[in-house]
């Protein structure tokens, strides 16, 4: 059978209409999605690879329902839909633990002992209400941990998380060995134990633990254990050395001498930071000393919930603010968005609307003196196209072009060169994402290398539309992660110089983000450069049977409600 994907306005099992693309993964895709009953947003994640039949999978959910833990995303339904197994969920808004984590190595900050630890009792509390239900997750890495911040006390600078654990028996519904192929090569391969590499392996309490105590080290150190790995004191000065004993104890290569149960995790995490100077006992099946030496930090009530302050907790409250004002105001037809495109292959529309442009206060200072700090600006209705020219999916981007050679190419199809604005909007979607799939840096979704190696950032050689992670909530691709591409715009103080947008190489980082854009010399052409095409809300496209066919269906995804 082949693999079933799902777009915008697609009506799932008659009760769910799809909304936008979540992410994919070895097990499957998710998507955002609203009951056509109940009208609430949930998320549905549709199965890939070989999956169990609905004789089979009613069971395993009805168990999966009776883990009940908050810490747990709740399980709600489960389908099929054009002979594929979905599993429909409770929609948490929330960021991933995953974007959080690149987040903070990006701003190259460190979660406190504090802040590690809660999280981490808060995905075991999670993990034992599973085994407590006879599940095992088998699957649990930062991309499946959920954080929801929202800001707490006016002016205070504080701010509150809830940690949800989510994906929980899924992996009982696909072929044992699904998760099992690739696993060395594979990104979230690092947060699976050793012995779930077999194919046959079924998976354990202390497959789960092993999870989470790689997790609790990335927390730490802002890197996963590879071989002999550092222990989190000799990476870090400010840790107690008894953090490195429950780190060793979660994942050593042996499962029998990982902890027994999630909850003698949380009972050594929790006895560690009392102010009692005596050894405190781990119940492992390996005896650890865990001396606190008189240093007290009290964890309190350690759940779902916790505050601090962040130096950049303004930042972060004011760039929410503004995406959730952006948002608000700006709400999507998806139907009538559906009925604009048709007649337009390979193009999307995006309505006469605002958007933040310019760089969002919680970015990095570093990117060109050009760039022009977050407004709300206002921006006609417009069709872009959904990759680089000459517009095919599966095509080679024409670089080496100067502007003028862009503005013909584009002339010559009845369209436009992009000026930046509409560059800009297109690339920060309707979420008003830092990046063209999101807000932290991530070297997976685009195929770019955060170093700067121009050897090792291969994006021009790929082909448009071959990395699907790398679009932007309007569908459109590569903004973050082709070349560099001519705009109409014209810099005011530079009126002999042309605004390139996107795709710097060497400083992906920063050259890669949608607030990015540098003034070239507009006869200059550099195999680094190229374009795309935009089209007036009216433009008519001229009739050529030859014009290559459409991509598959990127239609916007509707951006998700005001907080």
């Amino acid at each position: 059978m082949s693999k079933v994907t799902l777009s915008p306005g697609d009506v799932v099992a008659k009760k769910y209409e799809i909304e936008s693309l979540v992410g994919t993964g070895p097990m499957g895709s998710s998507y955002a999605a609203r009951s056509l009953g109940a009208g609430k947003r949930v998320c549905i994640k549709l199965m890939s690879g070989t999956s169990v039949g609905m004789a089979t999978a009613q069971p395993i959910v009805t168990r999966i329902q009776s883990a009940r833990s908050e810490a747990l995303v709740p399980v709600l339904d489960v389908g099929e839909h054009a002979g594929a197994l979905f599993v429909a969920t409770e929609y948490f808004e929330a960021e991933s633990l995953r974007r959080l984590m690149d987040s903070h190595a990006g701003e190259r900050r460190s979660f406190t002992l504090q802040e590690a630890c809660q999280i981490v009792v808060r995905v075991l509390e999670a993990v034992d209400a599973a085994h407590q239900a006879g599940l095992v997750h088998r699957h649990i890495k930062p991309a499946n941990v959920l954080v929801h911040t929202r800001a707490v006390g006016p002016g205070t600078g504080k701010t509150v998380r809830t940690i949800k654990l989510n994906g929980l028996g899924l992996s009982e519904l696909i072929n044992a060995g699904t998760l099992a192929e690739n696993i060395a090569d594979r990104p979230d391969g690092r947060y699976m134990a050793p012995e779930l590499a077999s194919p046959s392996a079924g998976g354990t309490v202390q497959t789960d633990i092993y999870s989470v105590g790689v997790i609790f080290y990335e927390l730490l150190t802002g890197q996963t254990p590879m071989g002999t790995y550092l222990s989190p004191t000799q990476v870090r000065d400010d840790l107690p050395k008894h953090v490195d004993d429950i780190v060793d104890v979660a994942i050593d290569a042996n499962a029998e001498l990982r902890y027994p149960s999630a909850r003698d995790m949380i009972n050594d995490i929790q006895r560690a930071f009392t102010d009692d100077d005596k050894p405190a006992v781990a119940t492992s099946k390996r005896t650890i000393g865990m001396i606190v030496g008189g240093c007290v930090l009290a964890l309190g009530a350690v759940g779902a919930f916790f505050a601090f302050n962040d130096p950049e907790a303004q930042a972060r409250k004011e760039d929410e603010a503004a995406r959730a004002k952006v948002i608000k105001e700006n709400p999507i037809d998806i139907a009538a968005q559906k009925a604009k495109v048709e007649g337009h292959p390979n193009m999307t529309y995006i309505p006469t609307g605002s958007f933040i442009s310019g760089r969002m206060r919680t970015e990095k200072e570093g990117g060109t003196a050009n760039e022009a700090h977050a407004e709300e600006t206002k921006v006609e209705g417009y069709y872009i196209d959904l990759f680089e020219f000459p517009n095919e999916f599966g095509g080679h981007p024409v670089v080496n072009a100067t502007r003028a050679d862009a503005e013909a190419a584009c002339g010559a199809r009845g369209k436009r060169l992009c000026s930046s604005l509409e560059w800009e909007r297109a690339c920060k979607g309707p979420e008003q994402n830092i990046y063209g799939y999101g807000n932290a840096y991530s070297p997976e979704a685009c195929g770019t290398d955060p170093g700067g190696d121009k050897d090792k950032d291969n994006r021009l050689d790929r082909t448009s539309g071959s990395q699907e992670g790398c679009k932007s909530g309007w569908g459109v691709f590569d903004l973050s992660g082709g070349a560099m591409e001519w705009t109409s715009t014209i810099p005011r103080s530079q009126p002999k110089f042309g605004t390139l947008k996107g795709g710097k190489i060497g400083d992906a980082t920063q050259g890669t983000r949608c607030a990015f854009s540098d003034d070239r010399n507009p006869d200059n052409p550099n195999k680094a450069i190229g374009f795309r095409c935009c089209m007036d809300d009216n433009g008519q496209l001229p009739t050529d049977p030859s014009a290559p066919p459409p991509a598959p269906p990127a239609e916007p995804a509707a951006p998700p409600p005001a907080p």
